[in-house]
């Protein structure tokens, strides 16, 4: 009785009884049918993996989409991007701005989630961060906008003198973003990069306001985003509300703990569960990302028509970090036993240590002997396709996870393996699901999941879901 407050009217008791909260994510944009979610709200989406190698440039409605929170619905008359920090004067932006005071600047570049391909490193070894991607977090798009370092030399930093080494960067070490798209607390989403990255004149880091021509759509970041090439998808801040010169690393949760590679010994259960662990001197943050590369056609769990045939075409896409360029992508239709080297496809010029975009890569192999006499003979044969990328600084994927297994499932870049079967009756090169159950038409490596894909991500209560299939973006109709 101490502790009452008050009491309730009749009428009270029963509104209160039957209040319910409402859903900060019914504003969302409607998605395309082929972007595959593996998290609702906040969503999180996927291209189907055969269309990646149908275009060089990723179309804006199957580009991945990483949503940490609703997405904001800003009005682009009433925008504001707001510039400080140490050492610069204040400033505030609006799109207009931005769009008439700067000198445009375009950029092809691949963006990669940090934690693609998490799916793959949920074993035996549990991990505790969503999403789970399977294996499609990574689009390719151009964009365009205006240099970062541009902005920063119009609020007063001697951005040449930085870059060139004349003028230590002292209390400018790091370049924090922060986006519009809030919780329900108000609590924002925060990321960051280093200092050296957005004052390089060639390191071609944009504040970008268009992707593939046309205004950023809202699930990439309407009106205004970062575009970091080179660097991980969660430094790329969306929404972009402020950026603010420190000299510290973003203090975000996002950034100072969900995307850090620790050590294959570490475990969320003993070590990470309170924070900080010890030695965390040991897990860096992540800004750029290890070489990769996966089979995109055929698709996992397909069935290929081999009538007549001895031989079997194979696509897929390749990128590394930091602007390294990929020099070749070896491909193999037994598991990795037998390799070839595939032909790449990369239609535009980078330079040096510029390579933002991927490469496409693409062979016609011949069958192995015993396949060719096994399908002669009217049998299905099953092969196992793999690629392994190696860039211009010779690293090559690795063949297993147990090397860099980490907590936080980030920088995946093992041999994706792709199960296909061969049929003997059916047409020449048709393809077609096989019997498998699917849940998820991207599928891990190995082709099936350990648990049932509806079980991952964060759950909402069936009152308030919906089918983000439901409806088609107007652009892709």
């Amino acid at each position: 009785e101490k502790h009452r407050i008050g009491s309730l009217s009749p009428d009270d008791a029963v509104e209160s009884r039957n209040f319910e909260f409402g859903d900060m994510f019914e504003t969302d944009p409607i998605r395309d049918p082929n972007a595959l979610p593996c998290t609702m709200k906040p969503w999180c989406g996927e291209p189907r993996l055969d269309l990646l190698t149908k275009d060089y440039i990723t179309p804006n409605e199957l580009f991945y989409t990483r949503n940490h929170l609703a997405v904001p619905d800003i009005d682009p008359d009433e925008y504001v991007l707001v510039v400080k920090g140490k050492g610069i004067r204040k400033h505030k932006f609006t799109l207009n701005d931005l769009k008439t005071k700067f000198k445009r600047h375009e950029v092809t570049t691949t963006l990669q989630c940090a934690g693609n391909r998490r799916e793959d490193l949920h074993q035996d070894r549990k991990l505790f961060l969503s999403p789970h991607w399977v294996i499609g977090a990574m689009s390719n798009a151009k964009w365009g906008g205006v240099k970062m370092r541009d902005v920063l030399k119009e609020c007063g930093m001697d951005v040449d003198g930085l870059a060139l080494g004349e003028k230590d960067f002292g209390q400018q070490t790091n370049l924090q973003f922060l986006g519009y798209d809030t919780d329900e607390t108000g609590f924002c989403y925060g990321s960051g990069i280093p200092m050296d990255k957005a004052v390089d004149a060639l390191g071609d880091a944009i504040f970008a306001f268009e992707m593939n021509g046309k205004p950023l759509p809202r699930d990439h970041g309407f009106p205004v985003r970062a575009v970091v090439p080179g660097h991980t998808g969660n430094c790329q801040c969306k929404w972009l509300h402020k950026v603010i010169v420190s000299n510290e690393e973003s203090g975000k949760p996002w950034q100072r703990k969900s995307y850090r590679g620790f050590a294959p010994d570490i475990s969320f259960e003993e070590h990470l569960s309170n924070w900080p662990p010890p030695r965390l001197d040991q897990a860096p943050i992540v800004h750029t990302m290890p070489v990769q590369s996966f089979v995109c056609n055929p698709p996992q769990n397909s069935v290929v028509g081999m009538k007549g045939g001895t031989d079997i075409e194979v696509k897929g896409v390749a990128w590394s970090g930091g602007g390294k360029k990929i020099e070749r992508v070896d491909v193999s239709v037994d598991g990795g036993k037998s390799w070839t080297a595939a032909e790449l496809y990369k239609p535009i010029e980078q330079r040096r240590n510029r390579h933002w975009a991927w490469t496409q890569f693409s062979k016609r192999l011949p069958l192995p002997e015993d396949a060719r006499k096994r399908l002669a003979n009217g049998e299905q044969v099953s092969v196992d396709i793999v690629s392994k990328a190696m860039n211009s600084d010779f690293n090559v994927q690795p063949e297993t996870m147990e090397p860099y297994w980490n907590a936080r499932g980030v920088c995946i870049n093992h041999w994706y393996h792709v199960h296909t079967t061969l049929d003997p009756y059916r047409a020449k090169d048709t393809v077609s699901h096989d019997n498998t159950e699917e849940e998820f038409q991207n599928t891990p490596s190995g082709g099936k999941f350990t648990h049932p894909w509806d079980s991952h991500g964060w759950t909402t209560d069936p009152k308030h879901q919906t089918d983000p299939k439901a409806h088609v973006e107007p652009e892709s109709a």
